[in-house]
């Protein structure tokens, strides 16, 4: 068997899996060592080697970890492991050398040390600081025992992630948010904004989480998810409010799929990271100006261009600035049924308090009294969700918006909002505590009974 048929063979048995009691392609430098394939200072040499030519004569679209992955680029890439081991005159055993060139391949081409978490489903969050990972799995965080083997790999990683997003990463421009090819969202800050060379943060978003995962999963129960969706065919204005990394895009996915399939969606987002199983949704992304300052798109340009394209329904990915006002625009102007996230303490906290401030970004001048009633007047529901300190991530409580609350002298002061499904950790069950319910008479048109 000559070299090229070992590689081929050998890197498919790794690939597939069929070598894995006898190697570990997505440890540290380590792992050469424990198999007495190269001595540490070698590897790293090949590896400088072999990175150097790959510069060299890889085109930008070859390095992109995925594309990487074609059997063409792959072949083309084990020609030079090939070239630079006969080069540097390595006695390396026949058998090993499909071993080295994966692990090198996944060092340089590949995703490195973060190459098995982030191609586990079941990890959520992956977190690099300097050249240490952490990562979350089922809700739980912890430090890998593998690592970057410097902060030039790490960056170099980041480089090719984004490669072909149009964004970059350097001393000019320190910092990236981007999508990746799976729709992970990217953020990385390098120095000299990022104290200890390297920040990077990767929020990976589960593809199979749908009502039943929810259910099954005891974020929420049978009874509460069939009022949501009652909820959403009966096109009220809801925001799903909650903090950080407590699952507001993946319940925004599952409730959008409750939409009539016969009402066009347009979704906004930054990054785009919505996966809607909807026969009818057009997508914008919003994106920073060029190196030229020219070229920016904001969430507020995209629901303003979407008022413009006739949809009957548009969900905004997640509000943070101006475009709150933008979004209760469209939902008192037709778009009933419209939806968006953003990151509260609470659904009472976003109505007053986080709502309001951001639309005072919006810079219309409006008086305070005002945005209070435009809220209260647009919104009809809030659902606010929760990530448990063991992990678990929950629906907590549900509220409707009955309307503005006045002062003695007239003016609006807050908004009035009423629980509806609260979360009760005793019995680790949902109950309904409101007394009254406003939208009573709509819930029952849509085969709902009311508890009380």
């Amino acid at each position: 068997m000559d070299t090229m048929d070992s590689f081929l063979i050998g890197s498919l048995a790794v690939r597939h899996g069929l070598m894995e009691e006898n190697i570990q392609i997505a440890g540290n430098e380590g792992d050469i060592d424990s198999h007495d394939i190269l001595p540490k200072e070698v590897y790293k040499q090949l590896r400088d080697n072999v990175q150097l030519a790959v510069q060299k004569q890889f085109s930008l679209d070859e390095t992109d970890p995925q594309q990487a992955r074609n059997p063409v680029t792959r072949s083309k890439f084990n020609n030079i492991v090939d070239y630079q081991i006969k080069g540097m005159r390595l006695d390396i055993k026949e058998p090993d050398i499909p071993i080295i060139a994966e692990k090198l391949f996944s060092d340089i081409l590949g995703y490195g040390p973060l190459e098995k978490y982030f191609n586990d489903p079941d990890v959520t969050e992956i977190k690099v600081n300097a050249t240490k990972i952490r990562v979350e799995k089922h809700g739980v965080e912890a430090e890998t025992p593998e690592k970057f083997d410097s902060i030039e790999q790490g960056v170099d990683l980041v480089r090719r992630m984004i490669a072909k997003t149009g964004k970059r990463i350097d001393q000019a421009e320190p910092k990236v948010d981007a999508r990746l090819h799976d729709g992970s969202r990217l953020k990385a800050q390098i120095a000299p904004i990022a104290v200890d060379g390297l920040l990077i943060s990767i929020r990976r978003f589960r593809q199979d989480i749908d009502r039943l995962a929810l259910i099954n999963g005891g974020a929420i129960s049978p009874a509460v998810m069939r009022f949501l969706e009652i909820a959403v065919k009966s096109r009220l204005n809801i925001m799903i409010a909650g903090g950080t990394s407590s699952g507001k895009t993946t319940w925004l996915n599952v409730l959008a799929g409750f939409v009539d399939p016969s009402l066009s969606i347009i979704t906004i987002e930054d990054p785009a990271e919505l996966q809607l199983q909807h026969p009818d949704v057009r997508r914008l992304e919003a994106r920073d100006a060029n190196i030229e300052g020219e070229g920016r798109y904001t969430l507020s340009d995209g629901v303003k261009d979407a008022l413009r394209m006739a949809p009957k329904i548009i969900i905004l990915g997640e509000v943070r600035r101006e475009e709150a006002f933008d979004l209760l625009q469209a939902m008192g102007t037709g778009h009933e049924g419209s939806m968006g996230t953003a990151h509260s303490n609470s659904a009472e906290h976003l109505l007053n308090t986080r709502l309001p401030n951001m639309i005072r970004m919006a810079n219309m001048g409006l008086p305070n009294d005002a945005i209070l009633e435009q809220i209260a007047d647009t919104l009809d529901m809030v659902v606010y969700v929760t990530k448990e300190k063991g992990g678990r991530r929950r629906l907590d409580h549900i509220v409707e918006i009955i309307g503005p609350v006045k002062a003695a002298d007239g003016r609006t002061v807050a908004i009035k909002s009423n629980r509806l499904w609260q979360y009760n950790r005793r019995y680790d069950d949902w109950q309904w505590i409101a007394r009254e319910f406003k939208f009573k008479e709509t819930f029952e048109e849509g085969g709902w009974e009311c508890p009380n």
